[in-house]
């Protein structure tokens, strides 16, 4: 048994000394004593994880690091601009950070209710205990200890306690990992063994009993376990990545104030002053006149770190992730925990089940094979092998496991356990492999073909005769196994023997003193899902190492992994036992883990040391899971997948739920998580281009003596209005399968590639200079004609025009820049709108933006002039384009 089963049933034997406080067991509890009890020791009502409420929730999503620059800026900018009555800047900080903490926030709330809904009917569920001498039906949640409860096939075991009557067979495998059923039988003392003992969340295959609850709610072993969730998330490699971003767009800000406050010093000092040492001197001996420029260069230094943070960022990675999780809700992933999304398009090594992910979870016998022939139905079976098969069906079927519940299926039989035959039978264990039934002067044997097969000297034909075992038919038989082995089936040998064999087989299993006569081989499958195999591919070739992990023999486990495509011939790839992994150091396991596909015989214990040792390794790990002992790999798991039709605990441990259980849908969300990350680099792409050009323009339009070519309310709207649209605009891009031919992002990778910065530099210095030039050259100045006030409307109509060109050029790695345009539907409302109000500010702006209208001749060369960007762009990007071919 588990060792942490051992040690919790330990300890609550230890805390039994009050057991006469328990009335007496045949009459169960009264409604007065059940009350008592629930005050004594509590209901069984788990602790539910303190959900922060909204005002909680809100205020922990202002600790995100770009928001905090913007927190940081809005103040500075309002401190020094209150003399000036100009709150304009800090006003648009102030709600771009309020619409992006409130929209992360309504997300999560809404994305927690429908987790609650998801296994909301858990407390729903209903039991049969004994109360005040009668049967009576109550929920789970109201059960307290000393509850006297019925338990039957098919029930989940609602508190932890001790088996008074009767004999089960219940499944642990969410408490232990171990699939086989565990054998539970009451015990005659108050002070019972580990065989009585039974556990909260266990479920019954087979047989009925009367338990008595020891222990409720958090103090039962399923809620120690949920306890040791409660501890704080982990920090997700994207807030890591912002963060570091936050303090590189932290010190380019500085730098460019800097710049900026050291070029209206010179400006003020030396320039206006006609380059005069002695009128420079004059100025900065004149304290006043010293103190005021200082202030305006220190002021202009606040406004430029303003416009160098990326406003939009944080309302566009809100906006990405919460329509994004939409999306996947509808495809069977129902994301908890938003940054889930994205740390799932970056993970590199995936850990997956086998059972019900891979495979379909149902095992299904496809024919059952005597000595002389295959058949496909049990109807189709020779009457006499067919009688023998189902009558050691109903003698060896135990213990209700899948196996013995496919066999049932085949022949369509209910199992209908006889307690008179208990005693002469031996039940099915992982160590000998095989079970067997007494009826009359028979003995019905069931097991490992390879365990029985060698001491099968005789074997039955299809009309009954007995015959002796002939080397030719051994090897035809061994030949089935082998090829149905191969196949990632298992086989269930059949066989028959005398009376007096079983106590041999009791003592020391099969050998040449129990003879057998083979029956028959079932041929049972777990059909892996016809969608698996073009996923798993598609993760291979996504960069991503798939792991399965199973509780399988190693070559049933093979045969599977090479179905799915996860282990190919290579020599390269390894298949490892779970005993040969727990057998060596972390250090040699660390070596060969980028060689590993596949790990048999695991246990959820190695699971959690499996994501422990990749993410020291440097790798973004994602586990799947679905029961307790699950849950704390899950956790500690970057990305947790926990699958819909798994325990609450480990739903509430994951990122992440597999409502359908489905391979393809882990895919999606690796799709989906890669297109958000994608649109998160697009975006800050784009914004910090544009920034690079308004503070570009700032700080050099100073130096060629055009003062405020943009006014603040202009930086306004370049940051505030248009970066906020720009930002949906970006939320909107399309899930395109080409994410999936790209290599998973490093942990250490910084969010900002040299490709980017190379795309910032290039297009940002293109705009810097296509708008230097169009501010002082005579020629343009000539052309376009007007005041000086009609000259800089034209540049700001500019300014805007050239910013959708960049994010035309920006959205799309192509040279075309309207691939995949129509599957952003929100870019092409967005965008338009964006030139729209352009439009109605430079006609109806007035003073306020310091536009006056221009002429459709103007607006036109205005346009054709900015759009000349992309050229630009494109050239950059065919160039990008011949490097990547040449590497």
């Amino acid at each position: 048994m588990n060792e942490n089963i051992k040690m919790s049933a330990g300890l609550r034997r230890k805390g039994r000394k009050d057991i006469s406080d328990i009335p007496q067991l045949s009459y169960g509890l009264t409604s007065e004593e059940a009350e008592a009890s629930r005050r004594k020791y509590g209901s069984n009502r788990l602790t539910e994880q303190k959900t922060p409420g909204f005002a909680k929730q809100f205020f922990k999503n202002l600790n995100d690091p770009i928001i905090k620059i913007l927190i940081a800026a809005m103040v500075i900018n309002t401190v020094f601009s209150f003399s000036q009555n100009n709150h304009a800047e800090s006003a648009g900080i102030f709600f771009t950070v309020l619409i992006s903490a409130l929209v992360t926030t309504f997300s999560e709330h809404s994305s927690g209710k429908a987790f609650a809904r998801l296994y909301s009917s858990m407390s729903d569920t209903k039991c049969r205990v004994i109360r005040s001498g009668h049967e009576a039906e109550c929920h789970i949640s109201e059960i307290v200890r000393g509850d006297v409860v019925l338990l039957h096939p098919g029930d989940t075991v609602p508190a932890d306690g001790y088996l008074l009557k009767g004999r089960i067979f219940c499944d642990e495998s969410s408490l232990t990992g171990e699939s086989r059923p565990a054998e539970k039988i009451a015990s005659a003392v108050p002070n019972p063994s580990d065989t009585s003992s039974i556990y909260r969340s266990s479920h019954i295959t087979s047989g009925s009993a009367v338990m008595l609850v020891t222990a409720v709610g958090d103090s039962t072993l399923y809620g120690a376990i949920a306890g040791e969730l409660a501890s704080d998330e982990n920090i997700s490699p994207l807030k890591e990545r912002l963060t570091a971003l936050a303090r590189t767009i932290s010190k380019i800000g500085y730098i460019s104030a800097s710049i900026a406050a050291a070029v209206h010093l010179a400006d003020a000092f030396w320039f206006d002053a006609g380059q005069n040492p002695a009128i420079a001197l004059a100025r900065m001996c004149d304290l006043r006149f010293l103190f005021g420029e200082l202030i305006q260069a220190f002021t202009l230094a606040i406004s430029i770190v303003v416009v160098a943070v990326p406003e939009g960022l944080p309302m566009m990675i809100t906006v990405l992730l919460s329509s994004n999780m939409k999306k996947m809700l509808h495809s069977g992933v129902l994301v908890r925990r938003l940054v889930g999304i994205e740390t799932a398009g970056n993970m590199d090594i995936l850990f997956t089940d086998k059972t019900g992910t891979l495979t379909t979870g149902n095992l299904t016998v496809v024919s059952a094979e005597t000595a002389e022939g295959k058949f496909m139905s049990s109807s189709a079976l020779p009457a006499p092998i067919r009688n023998r098969l189902i009558s050691g069906a109903v003698l060896c079927s135990s213990s209700g496991n899948a196996t013995e519940r496919a066999v049932n299926r085949f022949h369509e039989i209910e199992m209908q356990p006889d307690e008179n035959i208990q005693s002469e039978r031996i039940e099915f264990d992982s160590t000998r492999k095989f079970s067997a039934a007494l009826s009359g002067h028979t003995v019905s044997v069931r097991g490992g073909a390879e365990i029985l097969l060698p001491y099968c000297t005789s074997y039955l034909t299809d009309s009954g005769r007995l015959m002796p075992m002939t080397d030719s038919l051994y090897t035809m038989l061994n030949t089935r196994v082998r090829s149905a082995a191969s196949s990632s089936c298992r086989i269930l040998l059949c066989a028959e023997g005398e009376a007096e064999i079983l106590p041999k087989l009791k003592i020391k299993g099969p050998d040449k003193s129990t003879p057998l006569t083979f029956t028959a081989l079932y041929i049972i499958r777990d059909e892996i899902r016809s969608e698996v195999i073009p996923s798993v591919e598609e993760c291979r070739n996504a960069g991503i190492q798939v792991i399965m992990l199973t509780g399988d023999h190693a070559d049933t486990a093979r045969a599977i992994a090479c179905e799915c495509g996860i282990l190919n011939s290579s020599e390269d790839e390894i298949l490892l036992d779970g005993a040969e992994m727990r057998n060596m150091t972390d250090d040699e396991l660390t070596e060969k883990l980028p060689e590993i596909r596949v790990i048999s015989r695991v246990t959820p214990a190695d699971k959690s040391r499996l994501v422990r040792i990749a993410k020291a390794a440097g790798h973004i790990t994602s586990m799947t899971g679905d029961g307790v002992n699950d849950a704390p790999a899950l956790k500690a798991a970057d990305v947790g997948f926990a699958m819909g039709s798994g325990t609450d605990i480990a739903r509430e441990a994951g990122d992440i739920v597999i409502t359908d259980d489905n391979f393809v849908s882990i895919t999606k969300a690796i799709l989906y998580g890669r297109t958000i990350f994608s649109g998160i680099r697009k975006f800050i792409t784009f914004q910090l281009t544009m920034n690079f050009a308004a503070v570009g323009v700032s700080v050099l339009g100073t130096m060629f003596g055009i003062d405020h070519p943009v006014t603040v309310i202009q930086m306004l709207w370049v940051n505030i209005i248009m970066d906020t649209l720009g930002s949906l605009a970006f939320a909107g891009e399309p899930a395109l399968k080409e994410y999936m031919t790209h290599l998973p992002v490093s942990r250490d990778e910084h969010i900002l590639t040299p490709s980017m910065i190379c795309q910032i530099l290039v297009t940002g210095c293109c705009a810097v200079l296509l708008s230097l030039y169009f501010l002082i050259s005579p020629r343009i100045i000539r052309i376009l004609g007007g005041s000086e006030t009609v000259h800089l409307t034209q540049f700001f109509a500019m300014f805007i025009f050239m910013g959708i060109g960049i994010a035309f050029c920006t959205r799309t790695e192509r040279i075309n820049i309207f691939s995949n345009l129509r599957q952003n539907r929100a870019f092409l409302v967005i965008i338009p709108a964006v030139a729209l109000i352009q439009l109605i500010i430079i006609y109806f702006g007035g003073e306020v933006f310091r536009c006056v209208p221009l002429s459709a001749y103007e607006l036109l060369l205005c346009g054709i002039f900015a759009f000349s960007v992309v050229p630009c762009d494109t050239v950059r990007k065919g160039i990008a384009g011949i490097i990547r071919i040449r590497k």
